[in-house]
């Protein structure tokens, strides 16, 4: 069972790996959807305003490891009304202490590092068996080909299982990720509702992920 602490669209066709292509949310998104952030502060802090957009009004949500998914669990706005579920360390470190959130830790086994990422593989202990209205995921590479990848396989097998269990993915990038390709593939492109990014997709590359991704928003 995955540890609990209170620290505060439905699908198309199947793809390959068991998720879907891109379907509106089970949950009504916020209010705030249209809204587009000022464009200030860090590349993080502008892709966790826009994602804030992308937040049901209340349910489930899924924040992946990483320093973007610590960003917006930063950004998650007073009485958001909403249970995370989470394999990171940090994500459940940096909820502590709100009342409105509840915190649901992934288990499995620590990795050691700067984002203490809980890996369990393609078996996580408490993950079968939920539902998720919208998982924010990170991704070590986003290539209009190649999809999304993971620079570690047990950690791209977690993230294929995270997604499984999601009505919607949204996607989390830094510009030095668009266009990249890291060592272990866990979803096509046709898996993910929205990418948020500071990337202006430019490059040959970038507008490769420009077209293949069904909504795109830059800030």
């Amino acid at each position: 069972m995955p540890g609990r602490t209170k620290v505060a669209g439905r699908k198309p066709a199947a793809t390959a790996n068991g998720h879907t292509a891109a379907a509106p949310a089970s949950a009504a998104p916020r209010s705030t959807r249209g809204a587009q952030a000022a464009p200030a502060g860090t590349a993080g802090e502008r892709i966790a305003a826009a994602a804030v957009a992308e937040l049901p009004d209340h349910g489930v949500i899924l924040l992946d490891a990483g320093p973007l998914a610590e960003d917006l669990a930063r950004a998650l706005p007073p009485g958001c009304d909403l249970t995370v579920v989470t394999n990171s360390m940090a994500v459940a470190v940096a909820l502590m202490g709100r009342e409105d959130v509840t915190v649901l830790l992934i288990g499995g086994r620590i990795r050691a590092g700067a984002t203490a990422t809980v890996c369990g593989g393609s078996s996580m202990p408490g993950l079968e068996g939920l539902r998720v209205d919208v998982a924010f995921m990170t991704a070590g590479g986003v290539d209009g080909r190649r999809g999304l990848t993971a620079a570690d396989p047990v950690e791209a097998a977690a993230k294929r299982m995270m997604m499984r269990v999601s009505d919607r993915v949204v996607v989390l990038a830094t510009d030095d990720h668009v266009g990249h390709v890291a060592l272990a593939r866990y979803g096509t492109m046709h898996d993910v509702n929205c990418l948020i990014t500071d990337s202006a997709c430019d490059t040959p590359a970038g507008r490769r992920v420009a077209v293949a991704v069904p909504r795109l928003t830059r800030v």
